[in-house]
């Protein structure tokens, strides 16, 4: 039986300063969202007079992530690579530290790419698609959302141009995704055959190809790609309501189920990679779609799930000052197969 690999193990002086490097980055960056204003101690005032509140909003806080966890372990597994769920916790922690300062939310799904893939030679462009793949069906689920909810305010949609537009750029979205996912799945389809045809002459054709194929391997395992959708759903629905109970506990005149239908545009103009974390982007989309729809307090509201998700920062600070180290391991089963 042939031997295995030992695992290079780093020297401990350089540890240390890889250690200090990432300390002294991460208070760096801590600083940064300190002098940010993305707390707000009138805010706080206020929330601490509604604790119950707050309490039901972090632990919906927790769902968002243990969903965003279970999804990217299924997604992976269905390729015979292995993420326990503990890991996937961590790495879920660290990209949400890396989503509160970098721009928009594609700073945490870096971070995630990076710690996933890491340790991982061979394999990474494989990886690195499962871990795209598996931000975009949490975008194509919150687009979803938007969408669920339109049937049930047309009056309103008819009324407010800016909002019909939005609810067509949003379908759009949708339809592009789902014809990007059936290009992928269907290996004999048209577009399919095209698509590869053009990537022919395209440079880094080669990793392209492989990115195609590692989604289209989902064909044979639909009951992973329905489980992570559900699990996006029900992640996404839930800062949906964390949303929803920021304006009930900082203004609950305006307390409405229109908020469910402009609450996910927001969330959708918060991830633009403009300012870190959407500073800034994410409460003035926030303020006008809730004025166009009659509502007020929508910056607070974006400002109060701010404050709620700063454990889960925190925790991302402390997991990314650890190191996490090798995340994603081959199936011993799969092991064969995958040689």
């Amino acid at each position: 039986m042939a031997s295995q690999p030992r695992e290079r193990v780093p020297h401990p002086l350089l540890r240390i300063l890889w250690g200090s490097i990432r300390f002294l980055i991460g208070v760096g960056l801590l600083a940064f969202l300190a002098r940010s204003g993305i707390v707000d101690l009138e805010t706080l005032k206020r929330l601490s007079q509604t604790w119950h509140i707050t309490l039901a909003a972090v632990a919906l806080m927790g769902v968002d992530v243990l969903m965003m966890s279970l999804r990217l372990s299924w997604l992976l597994r269905s390729h015979g690579l292995h993420l326990p769920l503990g890991k996937s916790l961590q790495l879920t922690f660290v990209s949400f530290f890396f989503t509160a300062f970098l721009p928009g939310s594609a700073g945490g799904a870096l971070a995630k790419l990076f710690y996933a893939a890491k340790e991982n030679a061979g394999r990474r462009t494989e990886i690195a698609t499962v871990v795209i793949f598996d931000r975009a069906i949490g975008l194509f689920s919150l687009l979803i959302l938007a969408l669920v909810f339109v049937p049930f305010f047309p009056r309103l949609i008819a009324e407010v141009t800016a909002l019909r537009i939005l609810v067509l750029i949003t379908a759009i979205l949708v339809a592009g995704l789902l014809v990007s996912l059936f290009v992928c799945l269907f290996d004999g389809s048209r577009p399919n055959r095209f698509l590869r045809n053009i990537l022919g002459f395209l440079p880094w054709s080669d990793l392209a190809e492989r990115a195609m194929e590692t989604i289209g391997f989902y064909r044979r395992s639909p009951t992973t790609l329905l489980s992570a959708l559900g699990a996006s759903l029900l992640a996404n629905f839930s800062v949906v309501v964390v949303a929803a109970l920021a304006v009930l506990a900082l203004h609950p005149a305006y307390f409405s189920l229109k908020m469910c239908l402009v609450i996910p545009l927001g969330y959708i103009a918060n991830s633009l990679p403009l300012t870190p974390g959407g500073l800034g982007v994410g409460e003035s989309a926030f303020n006008s779609l809730f004025k166009l729809t009659g509502l007020g307090g929508g910056a607070d509201a974006l400002l109060c799930w701010r404050i709620w998700s700063l454990p889960i920062v925190i925790l991302g600070f402390v997991f990314y000052l650890r190191g996490l180290g090798r995340s994603v391991h081959r199936l011993e089963s799969d092991a064969p197969q995958q040689a």
